[in-house]
């Protein structure tokens, strides 16, 4: 039966990992799986288990290696956060939020004059406020913690919404239907994304127990 650490044992490497420059906590949990995988490997090819003695062979070994691509780690977070913005496209919380939004923007346009100089105004409001549970929301409660994939993901938002308004937005600026319909599928992208950033924060406060 493979041996398994211990929570202690766990911790260690914790620690040693982000006295050793690991800041952000994701990454940092990464790494600590692979390398407590790694150690529980070398417990059954040298026939041990002696955590200490192997962990401090294990790092002798690969510690230049494991730091130095460390931003594989980052990667890998950023891209299984890019999956679930998509699949929660078509989740029953971002539908029905997504609903309620588009609900209030046909109600203004029904009531309102509204230009496509109007619908930029009612974009920014909306957006804004996805921005804010996005970004400002869970910097806010963990303005003492790195966590890459949070910082990552409102870096994200801002840039691909600033480059799909600055090009895609305005091709289509001058038809009203067309705007209008850019603007809602955006919207619908961002809420979306504003829920599986809002989602992996809870994870991220239960996990590591943040304040």
């Amino acid at each position: 039966m493979k041996q398994q650490l211990t929570r202690e044992e766990i911790q260690f490497i914790d620690n040693y990992l982000k006295n050793s420059g690991v800041e952000y906590i994701d990454t940092r949990a990464e790494v600590v799986d692979h390398v407590a995988s790694e150690i529980e490997n070398r417990f059954i090819e040298n026939n041990t288990s002696d955590f200490y003695e192997e962990f401090k062979m294990y790092m002798i070994q690969h510690k230049k290696a494991l730091l130095k691509n460390i931003h594989k780690y980052r990667w890998s977070l950023d891209k299984k956060i890019l999956k679930q913005v998509f699949k929660n496209l078509i989740h029953q919380k971002v539908l029905a939020i997504s609903g309620l939004f588009f609900g209030i923007i046909l109600i203004l346009i029904n009531t309102l004059s509204v230009s496509t100089e109007n619908l930029k105004t009612i974009y920014i409001v909306i957006n804004g406020s996805i921005f804010f549970i996005t970004v400002i929301y869970p910097l806010f409660w963990l303005w003492k913690q790195k966590i890459s994939v949070i910082n990552h993901a409102a870096s994200l938002y801002y840039l691909s919404n600033y480059l799909i308004l600055l090009n895609v937005g305005q091709l289509v600026e001058g038809y009203f239907l067309n705007y209008f319909i850019f603007l809602i599928v955006i919207t619908w992208f961002n809420i979306s994304f504003a829920v599986t950033q809002v989602n992996y924060f809870k994870f991220y406060k239960d996990k590591f127990q943040l304040s």
